[in-house]
């Protein structure tokens, strides 16, 4: 009997509710959001993708946005592939939705670059306006090939591999990139590399160096004084302004980063260096109309910077500091 009048005034109450106008909640409402799905293609094939700044994999790929929402939100996609321009575009993505993504690449050179959205994907051709940033993977040049790890491990090639990561880095926040060579082995003169940093008009030239001493960790250098080098002497006091105070914004920036991973080992004038102890700065300062910083990112005689760098993880996380570093900077301007 209780039972039965229990029922009866919960079903009284239910009826209650729906005569006000109010609906009870039951079906797909109760759901919760599913992840939605990007399948992106490109041509070529194989270009790298990334959301948000993030790299997610190769095309052609099926790249699934677990922050997708029931009410949508917007995603910034970016392919990118050697020799062709940076493809750009925002995605609107709702929860449990499968958006299509083509991008058709233009080879560098091609002034107007041609855009293929597949329909539902929203076009829109993407430039880049962001500041120039020049980077130069150190060695070899005529100075040296670098340093050597203790297992074999070249300056040349971690310069050149992180240099990579921080050019599709930068490139995947909108900034534009001059590399300062082509080729990881290609040999470059310290004064032709700030010389293409100057052509470019680049805000700043950031120096990819390994260092070869005691401890383990990043270090960061500035032109502190003038050098003289093949007659000419430089940079002016106006770069060398500039540089000190990039240095003190890049280097907070880019450490947080690397906390836990890498120590810091401080910031040094061009003058502490070897070679900028006998000629006043380092070459590639002399040489630079522009704000000049290197970075010896790891140490790489030290056996566990080595090991760290020689990682994917540690140098995308070297390239992500650095990316840091560099907004520091063009924030503060």
């Amino acid at each position: 009997m209780r039972l039965t009048v229990k029922l009866c005034l919960a079903f009284a109450a239910g009826c209650l509710l729906l005569s006000s106008g109010i609906a009870l909640a039951s079906g797909p409402a109760n759901q919760p959001c599913v992840p939605g799905m990007l399948l992106v293609n490109s041509k070529p094939a194989g270009a790298k993708v990334y959301v948000a700044g993030y790299f997610k994999a190769r095309t052609p790929a099926e790249i699934p946005i677990p922050s997708a929402t029931c009410e949508g939100r917007s995603y910034r996609l970016t392919i990118l592939l050697d020799g062709y321009q940076p493809w750009r575009n925002t995605i609107e993505l709702t929860s449990g939705e499968t958006r299509e993504v083509g991008a058709r690449l233009v080879a560098l050179g091609v002034l107007e670059p041609e855009l293929e959205a597949i329909p539902s994907a929203p076009s829109a051709a993407a430039s880049q306006t962001g500041p120039v940033i020049c980077i130069d993977p150190g060695h070899p040049s005529e100075t040296s090939d670098g340093c050597t790890g203790p297992t074999g491990v070249t300056e040349i090639h971690i310069n050149w591999v992180v240099a990579l990561k921080l050019r599709d880095a930068l490139l995947a926040e909108g900034y534009r990139v001059v590399m300062t060579k082509s080729k990881e082995n290609q040999k470059v003169t310290n004064r032709q590399r700030a010389e293409t940093a100057n052509k470019a008009g680049a805000a700043f030239m950031v120096r990819l160096h390994c260092d070869s001493t005691a401890g383990r960790g990043i270090a960061l250098y500035y032109p502190d004084r003038q050098g003289t080098r093949f007659g000419v002497t430089g940079p002016s006091r106006a770069v060398m302004s500039i540089s000190q105070r990039y240095a003190k914004l890049f280097y907070p920036a880019c450490t947080a980063v690397l906390r836990g991973h890498e120590p810091g080992r401080g910031i040094h004038g061009d003058s502490a260096t070897f070679v900028g102890s006998k000629q006043g700065a380092l070459t590639g300062s002399i040489f630079a109309r522009i704000p000049v910083l290197t970075a010896e990112m790891v140490v790489l005689t030290n056996r566990t910077d080595e090991a760290y760098i020689s990682t994917d993880a540690g140098q995308r996380l070297m390239a992500r500091a650095l990316v840091a570093g560099i907004d520091a900077c063009l924030r503060a301007k």
